[in-house]
């Protein structure tokens, strides 16, 4: 009595099953590929295969062969305020901060608490700037000013 009650549920599964394949046959021959099946390599074919271990020498880049920063030594020797050009202010309730690029070497600086920072959030040595409203004002270490406004050409 018990193997015929376990065999019954089976039976059912079984016949169900093969109805749903059967069904499922007769619907897939119906079906017609209207494209070919794509691939990832024939949807994303990359121009060169860079490795992805290797260091970034796209634009503003500062750590590859013939990026601006292997010309480092030059820029420090040849930096002045007066190279420099103020590209944006940002302010929140905390602090303000001044974005200037240099227009001969392409560096960009930030002015930040009163000190004048590189890229690497390096300061420049000898160089400080105070924020006011639009108007940024850098001061050198030989009491130099330089006074730089957005949105108007130095």
């Amino acid at each position: 009595m018990r193997i015929l009650s376990l065999s019954v549920p089976l039976l059912w599964l079984a016949l169900t099953d093969a109805a749903v394949s059967a069904a499922a046959a007769e619907n897939s021959a119906d079906l017609i590929l209207s494209t070919a099946v794509v691939t990832v390599d024939m949807v994303y074919a990359p121009p060169s295969k860079r490795s992805p271990m290797k260091a970034s020498t796209i634009a503003q880049d500062e750590h590859g062969p013939n990026s601006k920063a292997s010309l480092s030594d030059i820029a420090k020797a040849t930096f002045s305020v007066y190279n420099l050009s103020l590209t944006g202010l940002l302010e929140d309730p905390r602090s303000k901060e001044a974005m200037l690029i240099d227009s001969t070497t392409g560096f960009f600086y930030t002015l930040k608490a009163g000190k004048l920072l590189d890229s690497k959030k390096k300061q420049v040595p000898g160089v400080s700037g105070v924020i006011k409203g639009k108007q940024v004002v850098l001061m050198t270490e030989d009491k130099k000013i330089h006074q730089l406004t957005l949105h108007k050409k130095e």
